[in-house]
């Protein structure tokens, strides 16, 4: 967790305060670098609302410039995202 993402992530405004959990929730995964790849359905379950919500929201955050996505091929084709909080 990073403190100071988190501190930042209190202190931008989103618009939504769906939108304002989820920013949350990946300070709080991320590293001080702001990198983090938890799961659409970890976020999901730790926010108390859907997959498709967050992904909607992550979407979002991206088009607002607020965060980065990449996408990572699993060594068993599984695939998972890494984050960028900017």
């Amino acid at each position: 967790m990073s403190m100071e993402l988190m501190v930042k992530a209190m202190n931008v405004k989103v618009g939504n305060p769906v939108r304002k959990l989820v920013l949350l929730k990946l300070a709080d995964n991320a590293s001080d670098l702001g990198e983090c790849w938890p799961s659409y359905q970890y976020i999901a379950d730790q926010c108390e609302v859907s997959k498709r919500t967050v992904i909607t929201h992550i979407d979002g955050l991206i088009e607002s410039g607020l965060l980065r996505k990449e996408a990572r091929k699993g060594p068993k084709g599984n695939s998972s995202n890494v984050y960028f909080l900017t």
